[in-house]
């Protein structure tokens, strides 16, 4: 007998499927956020003239670019607890693996826009009296944030799906919700195809936000 799909259950359940989002992209925000601010500090110590700061940076990025997220995720929330008796809360141990992790990826992206940046223009910088601080915020900061927009929207694209992962720690997020109601109603077909739809619309109206944010700061450097 074929399989006849009912999408009822789900319907009943949208409020509880996005009230789930909350988490979904509390942690994508906060991933991204303080990814970018780990990334940009790693950058900046890649790039610096002291050969000790330069190799842990690029161990920063090679250690946590090449962990699996799921071995790291599952490390930090139970590997810690069992070895020093400090118990993360699961959102506050997802949103420091995602956090630390996307950091590594973040900081090569701001590395490659910072060294984007002609040589001439920081030569300038210095001949117009210019700090090192003030040559970095007033002109190469602002011009690599341009370059690299576009690899931070891909960023933030993956923080939404990666969020996804957290579920097997029990954060109430999109997925963690649809394996329960799945579960509950016996329609894991239509919670998990509402869910993926959740991510792929998310996923486009995000695209669609970072491509008008694009728009807009080539037209203001017009």
């Amino acid at each position: 007998m074929p399989y006849i799909p009912n999408f009822s259950p789900v319907l009943r359940l949208w409020d509880v499927l996005l009230l789930s989002l909350r988490y979904t992209l509390l942690l994508a925000v906060l991933a991204l956020f303080f990814g970018c601010l780990i990334g940009l500090f790693v950058a900046l110590l890649r790039i610096s003239k002291i050969p000790v700061l330069s190799v842990l940076a690029g161990f920063y990025i090679n250690f946590f670019r090449g962990i699996p997220q799921m071995v790291y995720l599952v490390w930090l929330y139970f590997g810690i607890a069992m070895a020093t008796g400090i118990d993360f809360e699961p959102v506050v141990a997802a949103a420091m693996c995602l956090s630390t992790q996307y950091g590594g990826y973040l900081a090569e992206i701001f590395r490659s826009g910072i060294e984007a940046i002609g040589k001439g223009q920081r030569e300038a910088a210095v001949a117009m009296g210019l700090t090192t601080a003030q040559n970095y915020r007033y002109i190469i900061l602002p011009q690599a944030i341009r370059i690299v927009l576009p690899p931070i929207g891909n960023m933030w694209v993956g923080a939404i799906k990666d969020s996804s992962l957290v579920s097997y720690l029990g954060v109430m997020e999109l997925m963690r919700t649809a394996m329960l109601q799945a579960n509950i109603t016996w329609r894991p077909f239509e919670f998990y195809t509402t869910t993926a739809l959740i991510y792929v619309f998310l996923v486009w109206l995000s695209s669609r936000g970072v491509s008008a944010l694009e728009s807009r700061l080539k037209y203001d450097s017009v």
